[in-house]
This record gives C-alpha cells, sequence and structure tokens, in this order.
C-alpha cells in the first residue's frame, strides 16, 4: 500500500511540475519578447542603477552580451537617471579580475567618471547580485536593475528576497533591458537553449533562497 502511495504521489508531482515548468516556460517566452524598449525619456529618475553581471572569460575578457549590459546602464547614466552604476559579478577564475571591476573599467572607457561607478566582485549568481548590491546602497529608494528581458523578472524576484533577507528599506525597483534574448552572433539566431536554462533557474533559484532564509547561519556559499 506504501509503495502505491509513493507511486501515485511521484506521478502526481511529475504531472503538476511538468505543468508548472510549461507554464513558466511560456510565460518567459511572453516576457521576454514583449518587453518594450527602453525610453528614457520616460523613466524616472533613480538613486542607482544595478548591471547585472554577465558572461567573462578566464583572462577577464566580457562576453558581447555583458558588454551591450554595460552600454545599457552608461546611456541611462548619461540621461541622467542615476548618479552612480554598481557594476555587480564575480571572478572567473581565483587570481583573475572580477567581471564587476572589468565592467567598471569597460564603463569608464564610455565615458562614466570614476566616482559613477561601484564594482561589487564577490557575486556568482543572481540572489548574490542582489544580496551583495543593495548593502552597497543602504539608502537608495528607487533602483534601476538592467540585464536581458529574459533575466529581468528572476532579477526582481532576487531583490525583492534580498531587500527582505537584509531588512533593506522599501525600494522600488525598475527594469530596463539592455536587450531582449541572447543571439548567435554569426547567424543572428536565438540562443534557445538560454531560455530553457532560465526557466530552470527560476524554480533553482527559488529553492535556494528558500533554504538560505530558514538556515540556522548564513550558508552563502549555497546562492552560486
Amino acid at each position: 500500500m506504501g509503495i502505491r502511495r509513493l507511486a501515485r504521489f511521484s506521478g502526481w508531482l511529475f504531472k503538476w511540475g511538468t505543468a508548472a515548468f510549461v507554464v513558466m516556460t511560456l510565460s518567459m517566452l511572453a516576457w521576454t519578447f514583449l518587453w518594450p524598449e527602453p525610453d528614457v525619456r520616460a523613466l524616472q529618475s533613480a538613486d542607482a542603477i544595478v548591471c547585472m553581471g554577465g558572461s567573462m572569460s578566464a583572462d577577464g575578457t566580457l562576453a558581447a552580451s555583458t558588454l551591450t549590459r554595460v552600454e545599457r546602464c552608461v546611456q541611462l547614466f548619461e540621461a541622467g537617471l542615476a548618479p552612480v552604476i554598481i557594476f555587480s559579478g564575480g571572478i572567473a577564475r581565483p587570481t583573475g579580475p572580477s567581471a564587476g571591476a572589468q565592467m567598471g573599467r569597460f564603463a569608464m572607457t564610455l565615458g562614466v567618471p570614476q566616482d559613477g561607478v561601484i564594482a561589487e566582485g564577490l557575486a556568482q549568481s543572481t540572489l548574490q547580485n542582489a544580496l551583495f548590491s543593495l548593502p552597497l546602497i543602504p539608502n537608495a529608494e528607487r533602483i534601476i536593475i538592467v540585464t536581458e528581458a529574459f533575466h529581468l523578472p528572476r532579477s526582481w524576484a532576487s531583490f525583492r528576497w534580498a531587500q527582505w533577507e537584509l531588512g533593506h528599506p522599501a525600494t522600488s525597483f525598475t527594469l530596463v533591458m539592455s536587450e531582449d534574448v541572447r543571439r548567435n552572433p554569426l547567424t543572428g539566431d536565438v540562443r534557445w537553449n538560454m531560455l530553457v536554462r532560465e526557466s530552470l533557474a527560476i524554480w533553482f533559484n527559488a529553492v535556494r533562497a528558500a533554504a538560505y532564509s530558514v538556515a540556522p547561519h548564513d550558508p552563502v556559499d549555497w546562492l552560486h
């Protein structure tokens, strides 16, 4: 009898888990391709812009998608929407530079002054981007978050979670896409594998965040 109940429960879990994944994937496809291109003139000013860390090679070379994120942040900065940009991203190898530092350096080559750049160089995940960035702007009431459209909802959820976890004051978040989705640089084809990965990452992040929140200590490595 116990085995039959376990089999029924496993079947129920598989059925509803699959349904939830399909719904999440379809929702993610919708917001990825329908998210509007930002109208800089319509955006409200903020206390800071957070540039979510992106891909970087072991030698510190930033991926094209990461450079696009930085360029969008610089555009917003030059429009006077915030006085500072936080570039959040950790290292790719133990003795290498952090993505946060590399993004900040690139932003300065585009004209952002040094005092307009804050490099957060420890984060290895979206949850850590949020958890490590908020303490750098403790009094911020409005924050602009920049990343690809497909990554924006998970980024928003991560910042809301980190805000609660840290007891950070009430903050409003404005989501701005750098681009809709990553594409093959040669053919321009959508990298569908990134969207599948994002569908899984949303659930994985939820589990990790919940586990971190109920742990007796702060096992920050769980959030990698």
